[in-house]
């Protein structure tokens, strides 16, 4: 490969050779017989990453597309999710749950904090939300949430809200026990 500048921003990324090696193959279809061994060992891996027992779902599409699934596949119009923000994400998760009629309370730290677990608890107590999200590694402060001690808090104050979890930055280099923690969507 020829010497290139290093590029270190948050995206787009430096790929190894072997992963631009494989990109380079032509395209397997989803009919194709060799798709259903590779799909099957992804989704096990990802178990693996994960540390669930659950079924995983392997989207084709950006961040925000996880976004969309679950604000309108698991969030109706009307109920209520509370966003813990902790810079822009928190911010565009937010909107993307409003487009779906979802009414967002948004759980708002100062520049470069990650939301505190009594603040959490506090406002868990105001009313019943359908979800809480969280944004595990916000690129735009460089903050890192405690996405187990929030989970943790969620399942002993309102153990009916879903915590769904922003792991665009963070599956595969943080950890995240889905199963262990109660975390419902990653």
């Amino acid at each position: 490969m020829a010497s290139h500048k290093l590029c270190m921003i948050p995206g787009p990324i430096e790929f190894h050779e072997d992963v631009l090696q494989a990109m380079a193959t032509p395209a397997t279809s989803h009919v194709a017989p060799n798709f259903i061994p590779a799909l099957g060992e992804s989704i096990e891996l990802l178990r693996q990453i994960l540390f669930t027992s659950g079924q995983p779902f392997i989207i084709a599409g950006s961040g925000t597309l996880g976004w969309d699934m679950t604000a309108s596949n698991l969030v109706e119009a009307g109920e209520d999710v509370l966003v813990c923000n902790s810079g822009y994400f928190g911010d565009r998760f937010g909107e993307c749950m409003e487009t779906y009629g979802a009414k967002v309370t948004h759980l708002r730290v100062p520049i470069g904090e990650s939301p505190k677990l009594d603040a959490v608890s506090a406002a868990l107590k105001t009313k019943k939300f359908k979800a809480i999200t969280i944004t595990h590694v916000d690129t735009s402060t460089g903050v890192l949430a405690d996405i187990k001690g929030i989970a943790d808090v969620v399942r002993r104050e309102s153990p009916e809200t879903l915590v769904v979890v922003d792991g665009v930055c963070s599956v595969g280099s943080e950890e995240i026990r889905m199963d262990a923690w109660g975390i419902d969507v990653v």
